[in-house]
């Protein structure tokens, strides 16, 4: 028999099992030595009186009572809220259930289960357990055939036994339950299924069963099957059609074996002309007609940077029977009609021309292919790549007014802002070598005397660029972001030897006329130390008197012997080491058309094109020939008023190719 409940006390709460204090509580019952305790369940009683002041939800380990003024620590199944005193709600789901566990008095739920539309619901009772009532007049519940208490009513029902299955004649059912002040009980159970009249899969011989808007249904029948069920068999026999020369068919049948249908394909290196499928209609006749199997060629797949254009087939025809080909020998019969392919085939002959869509790509593989007998087109791959070293606005009687396309600005993110761009600093001037990376020196993007690199957040790359200025925007601007650095395993930033890194960037470098990559040397760029080069680099601190209208800094260079380089530094008090992978390089006396000190704008320099009769560059506006990188500045005299006869030392970049080329995506 259940024990009496501690009404008014408020005790301070211990569970046994964990034995430890979990706050104060308003008590259930009292347990076998006659002590208010909320914490166990006492055999005997409902599981509502067991926490008759928990109203319908259960004391746990950690119930907060009095801490955040919470009844309990979980709601028992079917009630919700702080208090645990909220049921019911709209319910819109395929499958599900309806829970009420111990109930109090006086209690008012309202359920509404919806399905979607043309659906309709079935539900039944697991569990009844309500005060029992011939009228079911004090506890009970009531089913509608609807959504609201405007519904017809299905049935109420309570006591102990079970109602039969209910089922809707909509896509909605509303559920009342009502317990009045005297008693209570264990509440119900039930369970709800969305339903139609394809449940019981009323089609026969594979037909599909479909639901209609009346919540009736109707069956698509196989080709030749016919009746409400699909249950009249076909008697018709359209015979086996033949099978297409080059091709095969499959042969579809039905229940009982009837041939209803087949389908068509075709061996490797032809595509189908025609209908895939083919059905045998009740005047055992086929639908359609027989479809054949042409030879073709499947388009080969080029990048959206090539532009192709597609010619008819011409059947190709000879004159003579020699082994070389004469302009009289050309194809020389007209197109011809042919039969449709399905789209990205051609007919065996047809002819596909390639161009780059831009000049500042050129083109590889094959300009013309053909397809042929075989199935396959002749000639190589077409790709588009980027053109590297083409400048067509260099004169070199004014070097300073060149815009140079793979002159890249490396920013830096300091701890203070001493840059117009946003905090960003200028530190260094590298060259685009592709789309998506970036040569240039390691010390650029290292801390000093450091062997790993910045983190990329801190690096930014400006491409286009044509003025010195942050604040002046070019129409071929880009500021690009760095995804990776890479610094050569060999690095010294001691000495400086391997001075040389690959910033991958995040995104591609839009190619164009104010972005461009520069060649990599290879072993024919010879360094001879008479020959001239070029240097050119932002300068790191703006002039004043140029303001917005300063460019890159641009100058000619003599590379001079490594052993002068050397005692040239000796004798300024500066010992130096020049290994295999350094060049050293100055302006030399009478340098005209210079206004760069390499040392100060971390430049690079670069091999202009050969050109006989000329010790620098080709004829000014044959901007077709490679410029190609050919060192990093690395360091060079510090503070001696940019002095052409001192040297400069570079990264020579010859010896890091497969490096560079190793890293580039």
């Amino acid at each position: 028999m259940c024990r009496g409940c501690c009404e008014y006390d408020v005790i301070h709460c211990k569970c046994p099992l964990q034995g430890s204090s979990v706050g104060y509580a308003v008590p259930c019952c009292r347990n076998a030595v006659n002590e208010c305790d909320p914490c166990i369940i006492h055999p005997g009683c409902s599981i509502f009186e067991n926490c008759k002041r928990c109203n319908n939800g259960t004391w746990g380990p950690r119930d907060d009572f009095f801490v955040k003024g919470k009844y309990c620590a979980e709601c028992r199944p079917g009630w919700s809220g702080g208090d645990c005193l909220t049921c019911g709600g709209v319910i819109h789901k395929r499958q599900g259930h309806l829970v009420l566990e111990s109930y109090p008095n006086n209690a008012h739920c309202e359920w509404t289960l919806k399905v979607d539309r043309l659906f309709t619901i079935d539900l039944r009772f697991m569990m009844l357990s309500l005060e029992f009532d011939h009228s079911c007049q004090y506890d009970y519940v009531e089913v509608r055939d609807g959504e609201s208490l405007n519904s017809r009513v299905i049935g109420r029902y309570c006591g102990n036994e079970r109602p039969p299955p209910i089922k809707s004649t909509g896509n909605s059912l509303h559920i009342l339950f009502i317990s009045d002040g005297y008693k209570n009980f264990d509440g119900f159970f039930a369970i709800f299924q969305e339903s139609s009249e394809c449940i019981s899969s009323p089609c026969l011989h594979d037909g599909t069963c479909i639901v209609d808007s009346s919540h009736s249904f109707h069956c698509a029948c196989l080709a030749g099957y016919t009746g409400k069920r699909c249950e009249h068999v076909p008697d018709q026999n359209c015979g086996i059609p033949p099978k297409p020369e080059h091709g095969d068919h499959f042969l579809v049948y039905g229940p009982n074996d009837v041939l209803i249908a087949v389908q068509y394909f075709c061996y490797k290196l032809y595509k189908l002309n025609g209908t895939p499928q083919r059905t045998c209609l009740g005047n055992n006749t086929w639908s359609g007609t027989a479809p054949t199997c042409v030879k073709a060629c499947r388009e080969p797949k080029v990048s959206v940077l090539v532009k192709q254009r597609v010619l008819h087939p011409h059947i190709p025809s000879r004159y003579r029977q020699l082994h070389y080909v004469t302009p009289d020998d050309r194809p020389t019969q007209a197109p011809f009609t042919m039969p449709p392919l399905p789209q990205g085939f051609h007919h065996v002959y047809t002819h596909i021309e390639y161009e780059c869509m831009s000049p500042y790509y050129q083109h590889f593989g094959s300009a013309r292919r053909t397809c042929l007998k075989m199935g396959k087109w002749s000639g190589r791959h077409v790709s588009c790549s980027p053109v590297c070293g083409k400048l067509t606005n260099f004169d070199p009687q004014n070097p300073s007014e060149t815009n140079w396309p793979w002159l890249a600005a490396i920013y830096r993110l300091p701890v203070a802002k001493e840059s117009d761009m946003d905090g960003w600093q200028l530190v260094c001037s590298g060259a685009l070598v592709n789309q998506r990376s970036v040569v240039v020196a390691a010390h650029c993007v290292t801390e000093l005397g450091k062997l790993y690199p910045l983190d990329t957040a801190k690096i930014r790359v400006m491409l286009g660029k044509e003025y010195r200025s942050d604040l002046r925007v070019t129409k071929g601007l880009q500021r690009l972001r760095v995804s990776s650095i890479t610094l050569h395993p060999n690095y010294d930033p001691l000495v400086l030897d391997s001075d040389v890194a690959v910033l991958k960037l995040l995104d591609k470098a839009r190619i164009g006329e104010y972005v461009l990559p520069i060649c990599l040397p290879d072993a024919r760029d010879t360094v001879e130390d008479s020959r001239q080069r070029m240097v050119t680099g932002w300068s790191l601190l703006p002039d004043q008197k140029a303001g917005d209208t300063e460019k890159a800094r641009v100058g000619r260079v003599i590379l001079g012997d490594v052993v002068q380089c050397e005692q040239q530094y000796a004798s300024y008090g500066v010992p130096i080491s020049v290994s295999e992978n350094m060049l050293c390089g100055r302006q030399g006396s009478g340098v005209e058309q210079s206004n760069i000190c390499p040392a100060d704008t971390g430049g690079i320099l670069i091999l202009p094109p050969v050109s006989s009769g000329s010790s620098l560059t080709p004829p000014h506006g044959q901007g077709s020939q490679e410029w190609k990188l050919l060192g990093l500045v690395s360091f060079g005299h510090d503070s001696l008023n940019c002095n052409p006869e001192l040297y400069t030392v570079y990264t020579h970049v010859s010896n890091f190719v497969s490096f560079i080329e190793e890293n580039m995506t």
